[in-house]
């Protein structure tokens, strides 16, 4: 009983769950590329990496870098806080799912463009500070919306966990699951496409990321053609 149950239970994301997934790889990839590029050379949603470079700009006694990483990782945590609430629930706080924690995270990402945008495609050296807060804050939020609707089966930024789960199961068993590489090659592609953005039209760099988050709202909306649960999708 319990297997037809689950067999028939609703995808833990609404509408078309696999492309919102993509859309939200490709977002990761484009912010990391803006904040690296743009904010002072640190990743926004790659914890482990910036966690490395905190020690090492203070090692180094680099602390203006060091100063960026660390507001780059408390934006993470408080984004991370807030896209948890507003995703699960708790307390008078009802449970808004994917879309609440997604509507978050666009409305930071235009926060964002419209500050970067104003500047003139750039920044003064507290403006650098507050956009690289916010967007930090906003994977903090796909990363913990993501993980509190999918129950951490689904990743959309941080790769490390899913390569070496996929190089194992490929090594061990001989199955390599698209589902990782098409989500790896996602992430390059993000990061590309705002790579050669800021190269060739810098004023435009955050647009990318904040349009793509916002296309993945908006396929929440679309009616999926399938019941089949996410976490099964390879």
């Amino acid at each position: 009983m319990p297997d037809a149950a689950q067999a028939t239970a609703p995808p833990p994301w609404p509408g078309r769950d696999r492309p919102v997934r993509w859309l939200l790889v490709l977002t990761a990839g484009a912010t990391n590329a803006f904040g690296f590029l743009a904010l002072n050379g640190v990743f926004t949603s790659v914890v482990t990496a910036n966690s490395a470079l905190l020690g090492l700009h203070l090692g180094s006694a680099h602390l203006a870098a060091a100063r960026a990483v660390a507001v780059a990782l408390l934006g993470y945590v408080v984004g991370a806080s807030v896209g948890s609430l507003v995703s699960a629930g708790r307390g008078r706080i009802p449970s808004g799912g994917i879309r609440a924690g997604l509507l978050l995270e666009a409305a930071l990402l235009w926060l964002v463009a419209a500050g970067w945008l104003w500047r003139h495609g750039t920044a003064p050296t507290g403006g650098h500070a507050l956009l690289l807060f916010l967007t930090a804050a906003a994977m903090g939020c796909q990363n913990a919306s993501v993980r509190v609707t999918t129950g951490g089966d689904v990743t959309t930024a941080y790769l490390t966990g899913l390569l070496t789960s996929a190089i194992a199961g490929w090594t061990t068993a001989g199955r390599l699951r698209t589902r990782d590489v098409t989500t790896v090659l996602l992430l390059i592609t993000g990061a590309a496409a705002g790579g050669a953005l800021h190269r060739w039209l810098s004023w435009s760099t955050p647009l990318l990321p904040a349009l793509l988050v916002t296309a993945a709202l908006a396929a929440t909306w679309v009616p999926s053609p399938s019941l089949t649960p996410l976490s099964s999708h390879t």
